[in-house]
């Protein structure tokens, strides 16, 4: 008896396991924008969305302290990562008033990547086309697929295998 409660004590889930494992490969509602920001200029979304296969979809929000580390975070690992020609990252950053949140996170660092993408989402349509999604994954960055499939959750500079786990799904297409 004591074998069958070992047993089945450690095949148990955890809660978080079983929820990231029912997001992977599940599609994530990006298409409701109609464009984003790169640079000083705004291009279509499906523009944009027809030049990249992968994308991270970083979420931050206004007021959200560790966000705006956060955003700093990302551009300065990427960097590390390097530029790779079917990716880019995309933030979407929930906020009426964009000016205050680029001031706060410049005040961290100066340093921030031209290569990435932004949309500002002030009516929370990100969150609400995604409410199926748990908080916990949301707020973490999500690696997506031509198809806005959700390939990996996390940042890809997390550990080695995250990383070796980002190299080969935006490598697996060419």
């Amino acid at each position: 008896m004591s074998f069958t409660i070992l047993f089945c004590s450690c095949s148990r889930v955890s809660q978080s396991e079983n929820e990231l494992r029912s997001i992977l490969n599940t599609q994530l509602n990006i298409d409701q924008f109609d464009s984003v920001i790169h640079r000083d200029s705004k291009i279509s979304f499906q523009l944009f969305r027809e030049t990249y296969s992968y994308l991270s979809v970083v979420y931050l929000q206004e007021g959200c302290m560790p966000c705006y580390p956060k955003f700093v975070e990302w551009h300065q690992e990427m960097e590390r990562i390097g530029n790779i020609s079917d990716y880019s990252v995309l933030f979407i950053i929930q906020t009426e008033w964009p000016d205050v949140f680029f001031k706060k996170t410049s005040e961290i660092s100066n340093k921030s990547d031209e290569r990435f993408y932004i949309i500002i989402d002030p009516e929370h349509q990100f969150f609400i086309k995604n409410n199926q999604i748990p908080n916990w994954i949301m707020n973490s960055s999500m690696l997506i697929d031509k198809e806005n499939k959700i390939k990996m959750v996390g940042a890809p500079w997390i550990n080695e295998d995250m990383k070796n786990l980002f190299y080969k799904t935006v490598s697996s297409d060419q």
